[in-house]
């Protein structure tokens, strides 16, 4: 039988949270958001066994051929334990090469819309035929138990799904898309240097502990995220600003807030957004404020002062 080369081009967006950072952790539901940056991955099959992982953005390139079990110690690592997950329905070597528009380490998930852009890749290239649900719940767990990092269920969801998400990230998770085309919202990076996986740990290991400051105030943030549901639901705007300030407040007795992150937000306030709150686990990354639609140049403006990078995002809806 003659080889025939498969050429896919796959991409999946980044996130934003708009409530409920870190309640993944504790399998409560979130609401999340996908935007319009992407991580893009164009796959090439070849007559031959080797597996060729290229990232030009951060210079690196890595070979293997079918049938080893390569190392998971590298910044590759999310693409080879895809790889060897699903290795027993990959017939034929292949060339995959990574570009990424996605802020690394600023609270916008890069590294798992790296995971789905390359199940999505391989499952198109290979006939893997994986569905939405199947792409985002295998990310999950290459993410929570092939590579131990200590994740909840919110990035892969709302980067699968896309939209405006309201997201259920226990043991029976789902989505229950918001129907929002578009947010005025804008999104800064603090620059702040931070590990993600040491405060994902750190705060697994302060709720393995119970620690009630904690697991109160995650709860309290719960509370907000059900309340600004239906402030979406309703066209509420202002009343879900007024959530997303409530959990800054939580973000600081929880401890993942930073000066500079409370900077940020109180600049965004300033300037006329509705509210502002940090993203991700904390200790740095990203700030995010929700505008009238009036004040999204001015709130842009007033926080790329703080010398950030900032960018007024579309929400992306998933048309795959």
């Amino acid at each position: 039988m003659s080889f025939t080369s498969r050429h896919t081009v796959s991409r999946a967006p980044g996130r934003i949270c708009l409530l409920g950072d870190n309640v993944d952790l504790i399998e409560k539901p979130v609401i999340a958001a996908a935007i319009s940056a992407f991580l893009s991955i164009s796959l090439q099959t070849h007559d031959d066994d080797r597996v060729i992982l290229i990232a030009n953005d951060i210079g690196l390139q890595e070979e293997f051929s079918l049938g080893d079990t390569p190392d998971l110690d590298s910044p590759l690592k999310y693409l080879k334990a895809i790889y060897l997950r699903l290795q027993d329905r990959i017939t034929n070597g292949f060339e995959a090469t990574i570009h990424s528009q996605i802020p690394v380490s600023a609270g916008m998930s890069s590294s798992t819309a790296l995971c789905i852009a390359f199940i999505r890749a391989l499952s198109q290239a290979f006939d893997i035929n994986l569905g939405i649900a199947e792409i985002a719940e295998l990310s999950y767990l290459i993410e929570r138990e092939d590579l131990n990092i200590e994740c909840g269920r919110m990035d892969q969801y709302a980067i699968a799904f896309g939209g405006i998400s309201y997201i259920y990230t226990g043991s029976n998770p789902g989505v229950e898309q918001i129907p929002v085309d578009s947010l005025p919202i804008v999104v800064a990076d603090t620059q702040e240097a931070h590990d993600t996986k040491e405060l994902q740990e750190w705060l697994q290991n302060r709720l393995r502990s119970k620690e009630k400051v904690l697991t109160d105030s995650l709860i309290r943030v719960s509370a907000l995220v059900d309340q600004g549901k239906q402030a979406l639901l309703t066209g509420n705007l202002e009343l879900l600003g007024t959530m997303m300030n409530q959990q800054q407040i939580e973000e600081n007795i929880m401890g993942t807030a930073t000066k500079r992150l409370n900077n940020f937000c109180q600049t965004a306030l300033e300037a006329g957004a509705w509210g502002a709150k940090q993203m991700g686990a904390g200790g740095g990354g990203c700030a995010i404020a929700l505008c009238p639609p009036e004040k999204v140049d001015s709130v842009q403006f007033e926080l790329a002062a703080l010398d950030a990078p900032a960018w007024a995002f579309e929400i992306y809806h998933n048309k795959e």
